[in-house]
């Protein structure tokens, strides 16, 4: 089982909130997409990473929060993917970068398609 599969499987918020979680990263994809496909607008890809950011900070309190259920390796492999989004946005402040943009994009939608297919 993939660290995104047991996440989704034993994410200790309700049903309600892993679907939650699942549309909001499917919101940061769709936006970090549409910054993708256009280099030139630097308001767009600012807002992007800032709504990026900002929810895996949220990601980021609640795994460290004492409730979380999770397992400790999925915790830190989760920790390491925040910290991965954290340091593309800041690269990506400085220098556009597609490849980079890209994998943002896909990580965010294998953990929100994990999410939303749960049950």
């Amino acid at each position: 089982m993939s660290p995104v599969e047991a996440y989704a499987r034993t994410r200790s918020a309700s049903l309600h909130g892993m679907s939650r979680d699942g549309e909001a990263l499917i919101k940061a994809a769709r936006l970090l997409n549409t910054a993708r496909m256009h280099p030139e607008d630097t308001k767009s890809l600012a807002e992007a990473l800032d709504f990026n950011t900002t929810l895996w900070t949220v990601f980021q309190a609640d795994l460290s929060g004492e409730e979380n259920t999770l397992s400790d390796e999925l915790k830190a492999d989760l920790l390491s993917l925040s910290l991965f989004m954290d340091n593309s946005a800041a690269k990506l402040l400085e220098h556009y970068d597609a490849d980079t943009l890209d994998a943002m994009i896909e990580a965010n939608r294998n953990i929100a398609s994990a999410l939303l297919t749960a049950n």
